[in-house]
């Protein structure tokens, strides 16, 4: 029995389930800036995006937002069930995947930026804006690392040809 393939099929399920941890740590985070931005508007109430006009631009981002994560999700369940020991560049480009690596994240902001425009919050934007920064200087950075691992030079590729969110 080889040995390098077998340590290779223990270690897939295990970087798997790293990212998936990692995915619910970062997902939690914007959760948690979401909180936060209601909690400090009730206390600190600042107004100054203020016209019916924000609501309408909140709502659409709000829409766009979680068509984004819609389409990033259902991509990502389609290509987990193709599996292939044979991985190029093309494995990865799908659905969003082909415009940004991190589509989910994206839509997030977009959405919860929408959510403090609607409901006109200030501190949900400004905490929206800290979390994009935590999630892009540790969590997306980390994801990386462990795709990097993964899929090695594949991923390498990828990353040069398709640019993070923002």
């Amino acid at each position: 029995m080889d040995t390098n393939n077998s340590n290779e099929t223990m270690q897939t399920p295990r970087i798997a389930g790293v990212v998936h941890v990692l995915l619910s740590q970062d997902y939690a985070v914007f959760f948690l800036a979401v909180v936060l931005g209601v909690l400090f508007d009730l206390v600190f109430s600042v107004h100054i995006l203020n016209g019916i006009i924000y609501e309408y631009i909140g709502l659409i981002f709000i829409f766009f937002g979680t068509a984004i994560i819609y389409w990033a999700q259902s991509t990502t369940r389609k290509m987990g069930k193709r599996v292939s020991d044979n991985r190029d560049i093309s494995f990865f480009l799908h659905g969003p995947y082909k415009y940004t690596r991190n589509p989910t994240n994206f839509g997030l902001t977009i959405a919860i930026v929408g959510f403090g425009l609607l409901i006109n919050s200030f501190f949900s934007i400004v905490w929206i804006i800290i979390t994009y920064l935590i999630s892009k200087f540790f969590f997306i950075k980390r994801q990386d690392e462990i795709l990097k691992e993964r899929y090695g030079d594949v991923f390498l590729e990828y990353k040069k040809k398709v640019k993070d969110w923002i």
